[in-house]
């Protein structure tokens, strides 16, 4: 079996990557996919579970309340040992967190028992090309991490980017991992083999333990995330686009990331945010209304609060 990773901060298309991957093979080949979600919520999960896999079979495991690559490290590995077992499975794409430090995910990888019987593909991050340059400000060394480990790097959203936005961003990846194939994108529309029919460059040195061909940036989560958080509210009541607009148009900038299932002006929607951009696309609500926000340093009880007054919660929907 052979097992996909994909890394991208909070809001870069990770969850339209993997849409794209398994919608383009599924027919083909008995998939597995593994979504790990940083809040308690499975957002990701239920968009995926979205996806138009007519004909296929995909076999999906979702952890959530923690991160691959330190807390959940332990149900990783046996999240891919079950799959591997299953009789059929070819491929297991897994969408790390947006807060997962690719580093560590290597060293997850480092068993020889585990490289005996799986195979690494593509270390593959998805960037938001018109956002690369502020969430760098933000994020620093634990953002070019995940652009430094990569096999292959996406340059993604290119059609919300200006030319010399792209040509930055494309120098600044370069400067950051030389050894890196870089592809753009729009909504994350690469050629499935690309990432599937192909390996990565990364291989363990003897004794090593495992190290990655980029071997640098190592970000150190202190047995954790650095200072990230999350909190799920309830969007159980409907709620008029204006006043969802609005919120988000007053949130703090601890607020870095915000998505989950709410009915808007009567129609269920997927809402998401990110950094200062809200998108709002009709979806199936086969779900109880929720939304998660991630960020540093959260007000939570203002934030239950706001979010309760736009109408989008009942009072005491925090969890």
């Amino acid at each position: 079996m052979q097992v996909n990773m994909i890394f991208g901060f909070l809001g870069s298309g990770k969850t339209t990557l993997v849409r794209h991957l398994l919608g383009a093979r599924a027919r083909k080949r008995k998939l597995a996919v593994i979504v790990n979600e940083f809040g308690q919520a499975g957002i990701d999960g239920a968009i995926l579970e979205g996806a138009v896999l007519e004909g296929g079979a995909v076999d999906m495991i979702q952890l959530t309340s923690g991160c691959l690559c330190c807390t959940l490290k332990g149900p990783l590995l046996s999240a891919i040992e079950e799959l591997r077992d299953r009789a059929g499975v070819e491929h297991t794409v897994i969408e790390a967190s947006g807060v997962a430090d690719p580093e560590q995910m290597i060293e997850s990888f480092s068993a020889p028992e585990f490289r005996a019987s799986v195979a690494v593909g593509p270390f593959v991050t998805v960037v938001d090309a018109a956002k690369f340059a502020v969430m760098r400000e933000m994020l620093g060394e634990f953002y070019g991490s995940q652009v430094a480990h990569a096999d292959i790097v996406l340059l993604n959203k290119t059609d919300l980017a200006s030319p010399a936005q792209l040509e930055a961003v494309r120098a600044e990846v370069a400067e950051l991992n030389p050894g890196a194939r870089i592809v753009t994108t729009e909504h994350c529309d690469v050629d499935a083999g690309l990432v599937l029919d192909a390996l990565s460059g990364w291989q363990p040195g003897p004794g090593e333990g495992g190290r990655h061909h980029h071997d640098r940036h190592h970000h150190d989560h202190h047995g954790g995330h650095p200072d990230f958080e999350s909190e799920v509210l309830d969007a159980a009541g409907p709620v008029a686009r204006a006043a969802l607009e609005s919120f988000f148009a007053e949130l703090p900038p601890e607020v870095l990331r915000a998505k989950g299932f709410m009915v808007v002006d009567g129609a269920a929607s997927l809402v998401q945010f990110t950094a200062g951009q809200l998108e709002i696309t009709p979806a199936t609500l086969n779900r109880v209304p929720q939304m998660v926000f991630i960020g540093r340093g959260l007000d939570r009880a203002g934030l239950a609060a706001r979010f309760a007054f736009a109408g989008a919660a009942p009072e005491g929907g925090t969890r």
